[in-house]
């Protein structure tokens, strides 16, 4: 751990779980000292770097640190707390899976807002590549001797990164469109999901998790 014992986070975003949901895991199975700041939005938008959330606030010895773009913040703590490995290119593989996870975004919003003609092609696209990377998990899990984790035996920022993508397709993006769970739910193998709940019962992550919805109860009604 890079980090001093002196050294605390404020992590600023929304109430809700969204794009900041992966560094609160982050912090969380550090152990690190944080806690979390929601802005009034938008007026405290011109106070933030690049306008955006959500924005980690580090203090040190006296001096602070800001930093913003949610993978660019999920990095740099998987890599100040030892959940990234060392090696580049391990580390690059799993950067590489967050990178296609994160291809999923504009999918989803490009299929939400579609005009009628164009909401039949833009939903197959977002399902296409909704299937690609479950079988891409599946892929790299297959290929791990641990089948409670994606890489090695241990939590990794891979490991945190999936538990977050999942939660958010399969709770937080409901509230813009209802039937999101019942349509990514059925994609997700027994081996998924069992991943899934196994990174949910790390003891690391249970001080952020014990105050959240579980997972387990979303996924017990998946029909194998």
């Amino acid at each position: 751990m890079l980090s001093g014992s002196d050294t605390v986070y404020v992590l600023r975003y929304f109430d809700l779980i969204g794009r900041a949901e992966g560094c609160r895991l982050l912090l969380t199975a550090a152990n690190a000292s944080w806690t979390e700041e929601h802005p009034e939005w938008p007026a405290e938008k011109a106070n933030q770097p690049f306008e955006r959330l959500p924005v980690l606030v580090e203090r040190s010895n006296g001096d602070e640190w800001i930093l913003c773009e949610s993978l660019t913040i999920e990095r740099y703590l998987a890599r100040v707390f030892g959940f990234m490995p060392t090696d580049l290119k391990q580390a690059a593989l799993q950067e590489q899976m967050v990178d296609q996870q994160a291809d999923l975004v504009p999918a989803f919003m490009a299929q939400l807002i579609a005009t009628d003609d164009m909401k039949s092609k833009q939903f197959d696209e977002f399902n296409t590549l909704f299937d690609r990377m479950v079988k891409e998990h599946g892929r790299i899990l297959s290929r791990n001797s641990s089948k409670q984790h994606l890489f090695g035996d241990q939590l990794s920022y891979a490991d945190i990164s999936l538990y977050a993508f999942y939660k958010v397709y399969i709770v937080y993006l409901k509230i813009y469109q209802s039937d999101i769970d019942e349509i990514v739910k059925p994609k997700l193998t027994p081996e998924i999901i069992n991943l899934i709940l196994s990174i949910e019962k790390e003891p690391l992550l249970a001080p952020h998790l014990s105050k959240c919805d579980s997972m387990a109860a979303v996924l017990s009604s998946k029909a194998f």
